[in-house]
């Protein structure tokens, strides 16, 4: 008999998903995923007898959408369309098809509900069909719709589909309704889909999308039991979970045959202790810690301790991967620093202007302890200049630095073959009384401060050495 099945689930970033890992998997090809290099291989499956990428009608055929239907080039655009850390890389549709149909008329209902999709939404739409596998359940012939959260263009991947907006963006566009009311509606158009199939094929049965008290029936629905749960009980191996999950149908038939009172009690008091089973598991899972921010001072610093102690052990574990981690830092550190070196500086004179202090006593403390390695280094570079002055006064090539009498000679005919005869002494001695006159004069007239603090502070700075060369070196930077 069919049944209605449709659930729709992202592939997302935020769960450590690859779509395209997943369209591999769905489709049973090799895609390799050119962010991370790595490589889904899933071909040797033979249990996927048709499969198809869908485009928006205005859209199939063109020449220049060649590109949507090789599986690793879309799923790759829709890797890099997404950059957060959490992107919604694509949504997948997972339905039911009949077993009553023919192959041929499951894969006229899926792609006719493909189809429809990706002209609603305008978005490519990858359909798999899969085959029971031997051993599974015969009657789980089921489709996969992945389907992009953008639109599909000739340049690329675009806007976000209307089904993946919400609140304000979509009163914003002019989008009407809600996500929730496309969301309900791919529900009902995809049991109209199957009601057609089932019609066509000459069948009487048929399948609703809503749920049984929608449908005014009073009656307790089937428990769901889970794909992993079921294929464990199948193989003969034990399943609490499967135990507890009949245990709470039960529960709730015989307080339904009660009435709607003790029906209602029940259900309460099955979603509070599911409600605190997951509590606790996740407590369990990720303990509670404490927030760093408030640790007292002798707290952070034992932690801090704690984490220098367990790198000094990483390193003598695996020196050369802890040096192969921190080359790979100092270069994006690097790259980064080369995109805006201007603002870099500006923030590294900042720091040190806030924390003059705090600097200078750390490079104090820092040449105190490696005194000896600093004037170990000073001799070694020592040495090695006065090498090269020796092997450089040895050579037969003229050292600028060290040129002899003969070299200066030649040198200052050439200068005056070029600029001419220079002044004469008495010139020369014309022109420097005149600008020593000039500085007596521009000095007695220079305005003396009228503060007198102003005028305390010059003469303190002129009257303390020590503070006059700071200032004269200050100024000469």
């Amino acid at each position: 008999m069919a049944v209605y099945f449709l659930r729709s689930k992202h592939i997302s970033r935020s769960k450590g998903s690859r779509v395209t890992r997943a369209a591999a998997y769905r489709a049973g090809e090799r895609i390799r995923n050119d962010g991370t290099s790595e490589v889904f291989d899933y071909s040797s499956r033979q249990d996927i007898p048709y499969k198809e990428i869908v485009l928006p009608a205005d859209l199939t055929g063109r020449a220049d959408m060649a590109w949507t239907q090789d599986r690793g080039t879309l799923w790759n655009a829709a890797e890099h369309a997404g950059l957060r850390c959490n992107s919604r890389l694509a949504r997948e549709w997972l339905v039911f098809l009949p077993q009553e149909l023919a192959p041929d008329q499951r894969r006229q209902l899926v792609q006719g509900f493909a189809r429809e999709l990706a002209d609603r939404y305008r978005a490519a739409v990858d359909v798999c069909v899969h085959e029971p596998r031997p051993g599974a359940d015969p009657r789980n012939h089921h489709a996969h719709l992945l389907m992009t959260t953008r639109e599909v263009t000739p340049d690329g991947l675009g806007e976000r589909t209307r089904l993946e907006v919400s609140g304000r963006e979509r009163f914003l566009k002019g989008i009407p309704g809600s996500s929730r009311d496309d969301y309900l509606a791919v529900r009902a158009r995809w049991a109209e889909h199957t009601n057609v199939a089932l019609e066509r094929a000459g069948l009487s049965h048929r399948v609703d999308h809503r749920s049984l008290k929608d449908r005014g029936i009073d009656r307790e629905p089937t428990p769901t039991i889970p794909e992993k749960v079921w294929y464990a009980e199948k193989a003969g191996r034990f399943s609490a979970a499967g135990n507890e999950i009949r245990a709470r149908h039960r529960e709730r038939l015989e307080a339904r045959s009660t009435g709607p009172q003790a029906l209602a009690n029940v259900l309460q008091g099955q979603k509070a202790r599911l409600k605190a089973g997951a509590e606790i598991k996740r407590e369990e899972d990720q303990p509670k810690r404490t927030p760093f921010g408030s640790l007292s001072r002798e707290e952070r610093n034992a932690y801090r301790r704690e984490g220098y102690r367990r790198r000094r052990e990483l390193e003598a574990a695996d020196p050369a991967a802890v040096e192969k981690l921190r080359a790979a830092g100092r270069r994006a550190y690097h790259l980064e620093k080369q995109k805006n070196p201007e603002a870099f500086r500006a923030a590294q004179r900042r720091y040190r202007a806030e924390n003059s202090e705090d600097v200078n006593r750390k490079q104090r403390e820092y040449r105190r302890k490696n005194a000896a390695l600093l004037n170990e280094k000073r001799r070694e570079q020592r040495h090695a200049k006065n090498a090269a002055l020796t092997r450089s006064s040895r050579s037969p090539t003229v050292n600028p630095l060290t040129h002899g009498a003969e070299t200066s000679a030649m040198r200052w005919k050439a200068h005056r073959a070029q600029q001419g005869p220079g002044s004469t002494a008495a010139e020369s001695a014309q022109r420097w009384k005149k600008f020593r006159a000039q500085q007596q004069r521009h000095k007695s007239e220079s305005v003396q401060p009228q503060n007198p603090r102003e005028r305390a502070g010059i003469e303190s700075n002129s009257a303390d050495p020590a503070r006059r060369r700071r200032r004269e070196n200050d100024l000469e930077r």
